[in-house]
């Protein structure tokens, strides 16, 4: 049996929709561009789903394998402390077995975005824009 794997798009919420946006968006285009991936949301607080709804989300889909990824740019007291314990997930193994429709599937904690090639190529967007704007 081939491993199917899912991605849970982990956001801080807002009372403000721009975050819920971000992190949505952001699991749109995964999904898009990688279409045998199951990629659903989940929000630490102020909006839905809650990242236990985003992990109940993947009932049904047939997952092994559930990656949450903290779509955050730099660890914290977030992504080290509050989201490991939301989700059951040792700080130091970064992983645990969930049961979703009677099966054990593994769930994996990511690190969050950091500094990368893409991140800082988006910020040099971004300052062009700024630029272009002027």
């Amino acid at each position: 049996m081939s491993e199917k794997i899912g991605i849970l798009a982990l956001g801080h919420g807002s009372k403000h929709p721009h975050n819920k946006e971000v992190v949505t968006g952001v699991a749109e285009l995964i999904a898009k561009k990688y279409r045998d991936i199951v990629v659903r949301t989940g929000f630490m607080n102020m909006n839905k789903p809650t990242m236990k709804e985003g992990l109940e989300a993947f009932r049904g889909t047939g997952v092994s394998t559930i990656i949450a990824v903290p779509i955050f740019l730099a660890h914290g007291v977030h992504t080290m402390e509050d989201i490991p314990q939301i989700l059951g997930i040792s700080r130091d193994s970064r992983k645990t077995t969930i049961k979703l429709d009677g099966r054990d599937v593994k769930l994996i904690y990511s690190e969050p975005l950091g500094a990368d090639e893409l991140v800082a190529e988006l910020a040099f967007k971004r300052a062009k824009e700024a630029l272009s704007s002027d």
